[in-house]
């Protein structure tokens, strides 16, 4: 009997040892060179609290191998380096919520940032299975299935209701979410932006406009907001994302700015302006140099009343466990929360519905459902991978810097590989210790059977 609770024993070690095991764990990051109060900035979770240097240089340590870094920047850096092992790797500084994978595992790295900048945290961790809070962004769409339009940050669920959980999250289609306003001066938006697309689905990263949100002054009317904003330049960037990203069906806001929000009808009026020329190569000739031109197919405007559709937002969606798309989108606008403090939310009210789109423009016929896809087929799949770079011929440039595409391809392999030993070693584990488990019970029942013989 002895011998069998030590088998036991050792089944459930195995048990709890191997959970454990195929697991992450996020494991303490040492700053060096920083004070305890400036490092605490550094790991305390919070958005609110930010270190920054006007040349920041930064050394991270750990008591455990670090395999992986995850940098929350406050706002867009300038180009910085990572270097560990002997290696650099060099980005440009487009992404806030950056995850980083090395090759092998490494004692520490540094961040050098010569321009500066400002990280609200980072984490670091062991292995390459990570917890649900970790982004793992991919570049730009680099051509979209559907480019949505939003004027800032929780518009895109208040306005287009489920678009991006069912479009994205449901349907696993490319969108590409582009921002008219910018809110790095309205911290933590920039974040709460990214959670709530992470969480919708979106895998891409969203794009940014090149004017800022103007917090607590109402705008009502466009020629107000053409006054305060440079219309034209926003004109000739929108152009050119339109360009960039080839999108199949654009989406965006109420010509009437839907409860009369003037940048609403700023971003409404771009649209409709953009989508005619965006084909013309003398409109901004610089764009159309670069990207080539494109005519969208298909371009939408909320409450537009010809060839008016009401979206289904009641639908329930697998990937979101069952809830409807309108409950998913609200699940998303809750990460907005420096917002809630408005009252807004999704809903179906007058100026709010969210259901009720029109078919603004269209190169294929009307639609003949309510699917902002009607009539346009999902681009294949190995069209919507994101351009990779050449690998850098210089030998002084592979000694300092090694490309983005690099670190991403380093990245994939690195997560497949543990993904599939880590899954693999789950089912090993789960199948010896199942057959343990039952080679005991039966053990058990041997041996009762045993003792009631003796008894009797």
């Amino acid at each position: 009997m002895k011998k069998l609770f030590f088998l036991f024993g050792l089944c459930c070690a195995a048990l709890i040892f191997g959970g454990a095991y195929a697991g992450a764990e996020e494991i303490t990051a040492d700053f060096p060179d920083l004070s305890a109060e400036q490092a605490a900035l550094l790991t305390d979770g919070d958005y609110s609290t930010v270190y920054q240097s006007e040349k920041l240089s930064l050394t991270v340590k750990s008591d455990a191998p670090i395999k992986a870094a995850y940098i929350i920047w406050n706002e867009d850096p300038a180009d910085y380096t990572v270097s560990a092992g002997g290696e650099s790797f060099s980005f440009d500084g487009e992404i806030l919520h950056k995850l980083i994978i090395f090759e092998k595992a490494e004692e520490e790295f540094t961040i050098d940032c010569p321009e500066g900048g400002s990280i609200c945290d980072i984490y670091v961790f062991e292995s390459t299975e990570f917890p649900d809070f970790v982004q793992r962004w991919e570049e730009p769409c680099r051509q979209a299935d559907m480019l949505i339009l939003a004027a800032h940050a929780d518009d895109e669920f208040l306005m287009f209701g489920g678009t991006i959980p069912y479009y994205a999250g449901e349907l696993g289609l490319k969108v590409q979410v582009a921002y008219m306003t910018t809110h790095f001066e309205e911290q933590p938006r920039p974040h709460e932006l990214l959670e709530g697309l992470w969480a919708a689905g979106v895998r891409n990263y969203p794009v940014f406009g090149i004017i800022p949100d103007i917090p607590y002054k109402p705008i009502w009317t466009l020629s107000e907001a053409k006054s305060i904003y440079d219309y034209d330049s926003v004109l000739e960037w929108f152009t050119g994302q339109i360009r960039r990203f080839k999108p199949s069906v654009i989406v965006t806001h109420d010509k009437n700015g839907e409860y009369g929000h003037g940048a609403h009808k700023m971003a409404a009026s771009i649209v409709m302006d953009a989508v005619e020329i965006s084909n013309d190569p003398e409109q901004f000739p610089a764009s159309a140099e670069k990207f080539g031109v494109w005519d969208v197919p298909k371009t939408y405007l909320h409450f537009w009343e010809e060839n008016a559709i009401t979206m289904d937002w009641e639908r329930t969606l697998d990937s979101f466990g069952g809830m409807t798309a309108k409950e998913a989108a609200e699940y998303c606008y809750g990460f907005h929360k420096s917002q809630h403090v408005w009252g807004y939310s999704v809903n179906y009210l007058e100026d709010w519905d969210c259901r009720q789109f029109g078919l603004y423009r269209t190169l294929v016929g009307a639609d003949e459902k309510a699917d902002f896809m009607d009539h346009v087929e999902p681009l294949p799949e190995e069209t919507t991978v994101p351009e990779t770079r050449p690998p850098e011929t210089s030998v002084t440039e592979q000694q300092t810097t090694i490309s983005e595409t690099m670190v991403t391809t380093a990245e994939e392999t690195a997560q497949t590989t543990a993904e599939e030993g880590n899954k693999t070693g789950r089912i090993l584990l789960y199948v010896i210790v199942g057959l343990f488990v039952v080679i005991i019970i039966i053990a058990f029942i041997i041996v009762g059977r045993k003792d009631v013989k003796r008894h009797r």
